[in-house]
């Protein structure tokens, strides 16, 4: 049974973390910013996150699932709503300021690095799971690598959003997915 303080305590935290890392980035993460920031004591945070990495990634795996899309049948279809679910995302300017908070904050700390590492693993994400789905139906090459294939999808936007900070367009999205479905779809479909 979910304890309906913590879930608030819970939310309320991750929110402060949030502010903290859009307003001030991974050097504004500390336990009594994010007591000051949420009005939670600071006893409370320690006990609950001991580990600022870990409780930063878990802010941000639960900004990244929130209004998840319910993706479609044909793994095709699929990749379109995910990169199209993946810009609306990077164009969230509270999204983008956390993830290179987290990404800057995985260069400088090793606790950071590690979380980092299992939260954005190519293989287990969920472009990683249409990408072998349509590897199985046969609807890309079965000698592509995945984590490539993963790479060559989030780069392009991750790139264009963080790098130039332009905002990405539903006709980027069109053409990214159309060029890259086009280029893995075996010869002989």
């Amino acid at each position: 049974m979910i304890d309906a303080r913590f879930e608030r305590t819970r939310a309320i935290v991750y929110q402060a973390v949030s502010q903290v890392l859009v307003a001030e980035g991974l050097v504004g993460l500390t336990v009594d910013r994010l007591a000051a920031e949420s009005g939670i004591a600071r006893s409370t945070i320690y006990r609950n996150w001991p580990d600022l990495a870990a409780l930063a990634c878990e802010a941000f795996d639960e900004l990244m699932h929130q209004e998840s899309l319910d993706l479609g049948a044909d793994p095709r279809e699929e990749l379109h709503d995910y990169l199209a679910d993946y810009a609306r995302r990077l164009n969230d300017p509270t999204y983008t300021a956390m993830l290179v908070a987290l990404i800057e904050g995985s260069w400088r700390d090793e606790a950071f690095a590690e979380v980092h590492r299992r939260a954005f693993s190519q293989t287990r994400s969920r472009a990683g799971s249409i990408l072998r789905r349509a590897q199985k139906e046969g609807l890309i090459d079965i000698r592509l690598d995945i984590a490539q294939c993963v790479e060559d999808l989030v780069a392009p936007f991750l790139y264009r959003r963080v790098v130039t900070q332009n905002r990405i367009t539903p006709r980027q999205v069109d053409e990214l997915h159309s060029r890259l479905v086009k280029r893995w779809t075996p010869s002989e479909k």
